[in-house]
């Protein structure tokens, strides 16, 4: 026997620590296992549906951090905001949102993908209402923080769906594809500010940014559930029929009396302890650590973004900022909008490296680039070139972001899957809530003590993608854990 075992229908019925699997049919001739099925049934028009109302599903989840950042200003004038309750509106949204990301990642792991999206949605509808209503700020911290456990629960549960509705070679188009949305929400988020912000106000504000929840509340009801997730379920029968609806939407056929291998139900799924099984503990600790570094500074760097740039830090006296009460200035929004647009354009820069090369090598690349990036910003020299460094920290940290997600669902089986994505992702907002503490504690101080900061977490990552080494491009996902003898 190898070193690494493959959990296979003749294995299935072996006792594990995570309970055993029933038998599975045997192979007539018309048997396939979800993969070989996926390419059957080909790219086509239902993955781009599927693919359109998730997209629609995530689009919330950067706009978040931005809309906070641009109305925290307003926040302040209206109600005198301290230092300390101004921290408590981010951190509260970003602990949630860790915390929520564990926990409904296991119950989507156990009870399915689209159960807990059609939640999240409209959990996320009804705090955005909350939020733009909110009389004080205490009802607003309250919403914030509903809305921060909706979005944890929700994003890492689009992008295992997303890469389990085709074959192997197009999930990291689909995962860029979620991820893109996010990263132009959070654009147009700013350039909406732009032009409306000061003109309509930030209640009617977050009504507009939240708008598109609607549809998708409406949408996602017309999914079905992840044949993966059904696979694992034993619920074989129902995974068949949304395979024959897909194929029936791609134009293709599949036989009548097909079925599927790997047919088993794994009777515990969603268990934090497979992600320290042997084959999988190295990469959990490794992509915690880089997923945590770039998270700090990317999460948190949205925060610094607008206190620095409506500030006079550069070209101007006020070189240890104030806090103070002071409104987002028009010239500000436009170098914020400028700034921001690398989250984008380096998104696709790192689909097609990763896509064409490699995902180890664009880790590395990456991680390289947002540190010397942030190492550059350090010299604060005038607005023009603090924001172009800017654009290029988001370049960085956005592509980074990409490639991490790629990684992560690519190295875990369906029955764990979103329970790692969640596991590594509260380790994120860990870092995310450090990150956010720090410029509040550093930047009244010297903003340059923020970008220290910064350069610690993109060095703690770099570290960290240096020594990661499980390159995942060309494998199939899998469903089941793979067991390793000892």
């Amino acid at each position: 026997m190898s070193d690494k075992e493959v959990l296979t229908p003749d294995s299935a019925n072996r006792p594990s620590q995570y309970g055993t699997t029933s038998e599975v049919p045997p192979n007539n001739g018309s048997t396939y296992t979800l993969n070989e099925a996926y390419t059957k049934i080909g790219f086509g028009t239902a993955q781009r549906i599927y693919w359109a109302i998730l997209m629609l599903a995530a689009f919330m989840d950067q706009i978040e951090q931005a809309m906070l950042s641009l109305i925290i200003p307003f926040l302040k004038c209206e109600w005198h905001l301290t230092i300390l309750f101004e921290g408590s509106i981010m951190t509260a949204v970003f602990v949630l949102y860790g915390i929520s990301g564990l926990l409904c990642g296991q119950i989507s792991d156990k009870f399915g993908r689209k159960v807990v999206l059609y939640f999240t949605l409209s959990t996320l509808a009804v705090a955005a209402v909350g939020s733009a209503t909110a009389t004080n700020k205490w009802v607003f911290l309250v919403f914030r923080g509903v809305t921060g456990a909706a979005m944890g629960a929700n994003f890492a549960v689009v992008v295992s769906f997303t890469s389990e509705l085709v074959e192997s070679n197009k999930r990291a188009i689909g995962v860029t594809l979620i991820i893109f949305v996010t990263k132009v929400g959070m654009f147009l988020t700013v350039i909406i500010a732009y032009f409306l912000l000061n003109l309509v106000g930030w209640r009617a504000f977050i009504l507009i940014i939240s708008s598109p929840l609607v549809p998708a509340i409406v949408l996602i009801c017309f999914l079905p559930e992840s044949p993966r997730v059904l696979l694992v379920s034993g619920k074989r029968e129902e995974a068949k029929l949304a395979l024959r609806r897909m194929a029936e939407l791609n134009g293709k056929e599949l036989e009548p009396d097909f079925e599927l291998e790997h047919g088993a139900e794994v009777e515990d799924r969603g268990e934090v302890g497979m992600l320290f099984l042997p084959e999988y503990r190295r990469e959990t600790i490794l992509l915690s650590v880089i997923y945590g570094g770039n998270i700090l500074v990317f999460l948190s760097f949205l925060l610094f973004l607008p206190m620095a740039l409506n500030s006079k830090w550069c070209g101007g006296t006020d070189r240890t900022p104030t806090y103070k009460c002071r409104r987002m200035e028009q010239a500000s929004l436009l170098r914020i909008s400028i700034a921001t647009s690398g989250t984008v354009i380096g998104l696709v820069i790192a689909f097609l490296l990763v896509d064409q090369v490699s995902r180890v090598a664009g880790l590395r690349v990456y991680a390289a680039g947002l540190l010397l990036s942030l190492i550059c910003l350090f010299k604060c020299i005038n607005p023009t070139i603090t924001t172009t460094l800017m654009f290029a920290v988001l370049f960085f940290a956005s592509g980074q972001n990409l490639i991490i997600w790629i990684v992560m669902l690519e190295n875990y089986p369906t029955v764990c899957r979103t329970t790692a994505m969640g596991f590594i992702n509260l380790w994120g907002k860990v870092g995310g809530v450090t990150g956010c503490v720090g410029v509040y504690l550093f930047f009244y101080i010297s903003p340059a003590y923020v970008i220290g900061m910064y350069v610690a977490a993109a060095l703690a990552a770099l570290i960290g993608s240096l020594i990661y080494s499980k390159e995942t491009r060309d494998i199939q996902l899998s469903d089941t854990l793979r067991l390793v003898s000892e």
